[in-house]
């Protein structure tokens, strides 16, 4: 990656540990992708995951390990081990494989913690992430062979047009007027944010 980009290598280097930290799992897939040689360069938000998904080889069964501590997963983890599998030569559909595996393992440690603290079972899967079929296949099933519940989008899509949805639900709800918790007045001006 170092070569096909080299004239923008100095700049990356430069950020060091002033690069803009992120919790997007959209990242990681776009990292892996460009390090995996799939794609470097999105001519649209997701192009990247959606064709490291498509990449990815059926019957592989090994994942990646990333390091889940205090409620973090370690995306670097992942990112590493696949670069280590690009050096090795190993096929791209084996490394999409086997990040997706590793990601989904390292999610579902992370709800194995929460759970732990919390004693809950019920988990939501939402976020532009899981429109990944192959990684919401993953999550669904590990989730449900720990006892959890796991609930899924069915009318409102999981990426950015749900938050517009909903955002279009509280002006609705501002506007109808009084609320059960008296948010809004008979007007439509609200006085206080839903909750």
């Amino acid at each position: 990656m170092r070569q096909r980009h080299a004239e923008h290598w100095p700049a990356v280097v430069s950020l060091g540990a002033g690069a803009v930290l992120t919790s997007s799992a959209g990242r990681l897939f776009d990292a892996v992708a460009a390090v995996a040689g799939v794609r470097d360069r999105i001519s649209y938000e997701g192009q990247a995951a959606i064709e490291l998904e498509q990449r990815v080889a059926p019957a592989e069964t090994g994942g990646y390990e990333a390091s889940v501590v205090d409620g973090v997963l370690s995306g670097a983890d992942l990112v590493r081990a696949a670069a280590a599998d690009v050096l090795r030569g190993v096929p791209v559909g084996v490394v999409a494989a086997r990040f997706h595996r590793g990601l989904a393992d390292g999610l579902v440690a992370l709800v194995e913690q929460a759970r732990a603290g919390s004693g809950l079972s019920t988990v939501a899967l939402s976020g532009g992430v899981v429109q990944n079929v192959v990684l919401l296949t993953l999550l669904t099933d590990r989730l449900a062979a720990r006892g959890c519940t796991v609930l899924t989008h069915s009318r409102v899509p999981p990426n950015d047009a749900g938050i517009s949805f909903g955002q279009a639900v509280v002006a609705a709800a501002r506007d109808r007027g009084p609320c059960q918790d008296g948010v809004s007045d008979g007007g439509g001006s609200a006085r206080g944010e839903l909750g």
